[in-house]
């Protein structure tokens, strides 16, 4: 049977309207070669997932919706961010969900998560909205989610994907190649990784995901690529080798 491609979820505005999930931003935008991005796309698509297994969001059937970006958050070099609504409706204020996905500490980073926490209060209101930050390591070593200068302090929510989600439960869901960074990985890591990259009814989101296992690298990647192509999805793996290969001639 097809995997769904939405889930929506009926959520009140603001004005009390009903709007549906926005699930798949993602597909149809330019397609990212890098770590980082290829993360975010991902984290995109599947914007509930990402809320549950890396920041510790209980949704309890709420709508989620991708919001645009503050300005500055826009502007930055840091590409990899973005921002989710979790719209509860009945008077209870809504979750601004600021993820962003940091492949490695960069001189001035902590300082730019202060700008944006600022632009996003700025933003939301504080009578009807409650501000997250989350930082996601895809590799894990990241600051701590603790910022102090002078007498401003900052704290947000630090992940570090090798460590911190539980990879079962990354298995079970499409961010499963997410769990190929696991430090405590199943035995059955390659195949249960196949077998979600398999049930993936999107071309495009199947490609990311095959992107995300190459960079994985050594022989897990030689081991996902291998199960790959017994499962029949050799065009798709070559297709993702090809496009990759094309976007590295042109640098």
């Amino acid at each position: 049977m097809p995997r769904e491609k939405l889930a929506p979820a009926p959520m009140a505005g603001a004005e009390g309207e009903i709007m549906a999930d926005n699930v798949h931003s993602a597909v149809g935008s330019a397609r990212p070669r890098d770590l980082g991005g290829l993360f975010k796309w991902l984290l995109e698509a599947h914007p509930r997932d990402a809320l549950r297994l890396l920041c510790g969001a209980r949704l309890d059937g709420a709508g989620v919706i991708h919001d645009e970006p503050p300005e500055p958050l826009e502007q930055h070099d840091r590409q990899c961010s973005g921002a989710f609504l979790v719209l509860r409706g009945d008077g209870v204020p809504t979750d601004v969900y600021h993820i962003v996905v940091q492949v490695e500490r960069t001189e001035g980073f902590q300082e730019w998560m202060v700008t944006c926490w600022s632009s996003l209060a700025l933003k939301y209101s504080r009578s009807g909205h409650r501000i997250h930050q989350v930082v996601l390591w895809p590799l894990g070593n990241g600051y701590p989610g603790r910022f102090r200068r002078d007498r401003s302090r900052l704290e947000y929510r630090s992940v570090s994907v090798p460590d911190d989600p539980d990879p079962g439960m990354l298995l079970a869901s499409p961010l499963a190649p997410l769990a190929l960074w696991s430090q405590k990985p199943p035995p059955d890591l390659v195949e249960r990784v196949v077998d979600q990259i398999a049930a993936t009814t999107v071309l495009e989101e199947q490609l990311v995901q095959v992107e995300l296992c190459m960079l994985a690298g050594g022989d897990l990647a030689a081991e996902v690529l291998d199960a790959l192509g017994r499962k029949g999805l050799n065009d798709v793996v070559e297709q993702a080798r090809s496009d990759r290969e094309i976007e590295q001639g042109r640098l």
